[in-house]
């Protein structure tokens, strides 16, 4: 048996090839989406499909990968040869939304399979209604793309023109999207390189000892992390807007049940399945709820089949977060997201010093397209536009980031203004969008994009226009989202989160995120730390006075009205049973 040492050198390898992976990925991707908004993922398997690395830049594609190829290589094993690559998509294979493409390639030392590399990767298009990926009023998976359920399409290293060529002739702007699935391609073969260099310095015996071992080491820290927290069952609920075809809100629940050494973490109570897009599959609420046990026990334990052992996901038959057969799930990473922060909520009686509040709570799919006049081609883009992070113990919530499993960076506006037909007329924190606390939530973020001298399709596929997002402990709730096509006209119209609006040439749209709930009472605030915010432009005068009780006279704290002021507010909130806003 290794030791420690050993133990940790071996996992590191193991990494290290998923993560050149995940570079060779991205630097020869073609799309915006994964060269810069890095929103793909790569992973290891064994031979005996035992998931055994996993690359941490997008971890909303644990589920689909760890889902996918355990279930769907057994009906293809004895008839892979090297070189060969499965493309799958479907949702009811275990996989996500459709814009999400996996690549599974057999990994052959010889004439024999020892392992698999995998990756998963966003398309920005994959045909379907709307571009971009997201149509927000199908009632059938069939109206949200091409459904790819495993087919062959890579032999000795390249793909098969015929399944190529069907998938391209379905999608938008298939130059681009081509370059993509070349690169997804290309991230592969780099694992199979780089796994056959390890399988030659370890040898067989001495790999499948190891990695025996590691997984092991794996489920024995994930169990003593578990251990370490409270028994007992946690349970939270949320409200989502509604799925795009009947406008009502609809319940996600959750609870985490800990005993001993396992976690059971079970969707009974949510809303049955929806007639629009918003369900998602069991993989995507695997990755939403590991996303962010792994926050809570160590970001530092392995990624691998052994983390996942003591761990059960109930996600009850016919429900939102399990959809009978080819129900649509355009918008089921909403769904994920919200779990997240639903979990945390409920980790906020075993665990209250390491839970935050809630988050921005929403992955907010945009996606826009028209014809670009300044050369006449087609064009389609996808994005999600990050937002406020909840409020901590001890430090405030972020400004401006993606949260939980999302991880994706934001798109920066000459990239944006270089590759489309937009101008960002406005891209800045939106001042008291946070949520009032000791420590307060992040600032969700305001974008604007003009789209200059042509007609264009802009979709939403979103949430949080109706609810927002908790605080935690006496922290206020932060501002939710709020969409608008012209927001500075006297024509100002307000979109819905599930919508596609046709804009006219040089219409503006402003897409204006939620920001983080609060954690403690925002009476025992840092005067000092309100000051500063207040002279950062993320906080108004008003509201330092009115949530936080904070007197601000010429650019400084008068304590003595500060005093006063929190004492009143107090007072209020004692009758008013804790709400001081």
């Amino acid at each position: 048996m290794p030791d420690s040492g050993e133990l940790e050198i071996f996992r590191h390898s193991l990494k290290s090839i998923v993560e050149e992976m995940g570079v060779t990925l991205q630097r020869t991707a073609y799309s915006t989406n994964i060269k810069i908004r890095r929103d793909h993922t790569c992973a290891l398997f064994d031979s005996q499909l035992r998931h055994i690395s996993q690359h941490d830049i997008a971890p909303q594609h644990i589920g689909s990968l760890v889902s996918v190829v355990p279930k769907n290589v057994p009906d293809w094993k004895d008839g892979l040869s090297p070189g060969d690559g499965i493309l799958i998509n479907d949702p009811y294979k275990g996989a996500v939304h459709l814009p999400d493409v996996m690549l599974i390639s057999p990994l052959f030392h010889e004439d024999e399979i020892i392992g698999y590399a995998a990756n998963s990767a966003h398309h920005v298009d994959i045909g379907g209604g709307t571009p971009g990926g997201i149509p927000n009023d199908n009632t059938e998976l069939f109206g949200e793309g091409i459904i790819i359920p495993g087919v062959r399409a890579v032999e000795d290293w390249e793909y098969d023109e015929n399944v190529l060529g069907m998938i391209l002739r379905n999608v938008r702007e298939p130059e681009m999207r081509r370059g993509d699935y070349q690169a997804q391609l290309g991230a592969n073969r780099t694992g199979e390189k780089r796994f056959s260099d390890l399988y030659e310095d370890y040898g067989k015996e001495q790999l499948e000892e190891y990695l025996d071992a590691l997984l092991d080491y794996t489920e024995r820290r994930v169990r003593a992390a578990i251990e370490g927290l409270p028994n007992g069952s946690f349970s939270a609920s949320d409200m989502l807007d509604g799925d795009g075809i009947i406008d009502e809100p609809v319940r996600l629940e959750l609870s985490v049940s800990i005993d001993g050494d396992e976690m059971v973490i079970d969707f009974s109570g949510t809303a049955e399945e929806n007639e629009g897009p918003l369900n998602c599959t069991p993989a995507m609420a695997f990755a939403g709820v590991m996303s962010v046990v792994m926050a809570f026990i160590g970001e530092d334990l392995p990624k691998n089949d052994g983390f996942y052992r003591p761990f059960e996901i109930i996600t009850p038959k016919g429900t939102m977060v399990n959809p009978t057969y080819n129900r649509p799930v355009a918008g089921g990473w909403e769904i994920p997201m919200r779990a997240g922060d639903l979990m945390t909520k409920a980790m906020s009686e075993p665990v209250p010093e390491k839970t935050i509040g809630a988050t921005k709570g929403i992955v907010c799919n945009t996606a826009y397209g028209g014809t670009d006049p300044r050369d006449n081609e087609e064009y389609v883009y996808y994005e999600t536009v990050a937002g406020g992070y909840g409020g901590r113990a001890e430090k405030d919530g972020m400004d401006a980031v993606q949260t939980h499993f999302q991880n994706t960076a934001n798109s920066p506006i000459e990239e944006l203004e270089t590759e489309l037909p937009v101008r960002v007329r406005d891209y800045s924190l939106i001042q008291d969008s946070e949520g009032a606390g000791r420590q307060r939530g992040g600032l969700g973020v305001r974008r604007d994009l003009e789209f200059y001298d042509h007609e264009a399709s802009f979709s939403l596929l979103t949430e949080r226009t109706k609810s927002e997002p908790w605080g935690v402990f006496g922290g206020h709730s932060a501002r939710p989202s709020r969409f608008y096509r012209n927001p500075e006209s006297d024509g100002k119209e307000p979109l819905a989160s599930k919508s596609t609006t046709k804009l006219e040439p040089d219409d503006i749209v402003s897409i204006q995120t939620p920001g983080g709930g609060g954690y403690g009472n925002p009476l025992e605030r840092d005067p000092n730390e309100v000051l500063e915010d207040v002279r950062n432009g993320k906080v108004s005068k008003k509201k330092a006075r009115t949530e936080y009780g904070v007197e601000i006279q010429n650019d400084r704290v008068d304590y003595e009205e500060t005093n006063e002021r929190r004492a009143e507010l107090a007072e209020k909130s004692l009758e008013h049973g804790g709400d001081v806003k």
